[in-house]
């Protein structure tokens, strides 16, 4: 069974995200462990990644999804971070699977919607027929209410 991955070292973020897809019917693995997400993905068991953009340590989700898109391509990807303005992810939005960047706080029933909407093939595309590579927090709710 495929499944929605939730990568962030925030516990309480994960707990939040997992309830919230679960709630609307989705099986969800939250982990602060980057490396179990990436073992999803080269089995083909994940179905959509939200990754958070500051994991850490050091560690960049950001670096993360551009390296794993490279080597084993991505399923629907949002980046979620407290810091939409970071320069580095202007740089990611032609990452092939990058869905958008969600900026925190979020209205987290949006983003459900958002990606059950990707999930199920219903998601909008811009006029030139390209899956819509960045947004915000602003625009997921936005799409929400059309």
């Amino acid at each position: 069974m495929k499944q929605i991955y939730v990568v962030d070292n925030d516990p309480g973020m994960c707990q939040l995200m997992s309830m919230a897809f679960e709630q609307a019917g989705h099986s969800v693995i939250a982990t602060g462990t980057p490396a179990i997400a990436e073992k999803a993905l080269e089995s083909g068991k994940c179905a959509a990644l939200l990754m958070d953009f500051h994991l850490g340590a050091g560690e960049s989700g950001g670096a993360l999804v551009a390296s794993w898109a490279d080597t084993h391509g991505l399923p629907p990807t949002w980046i979620v971070t407290g810091t939409p303005n970071d320069p580095r992810l202007a740089e990611m939005h032609a990452t092939p699977g990058l869905k958008g960047v969600v900026s925190k706080p979020f209205a987290i029933m949006d983003l459900v919607a958002r990606v059950v909407r990707a999930l199920e093939g219903t998601e909008a595309t811009p006029s030139g027929g390209e899956a819509q590579s960045g947004t915000d927090s602003a625009a997921v709710q936005a799409e929400a209410q059309e």
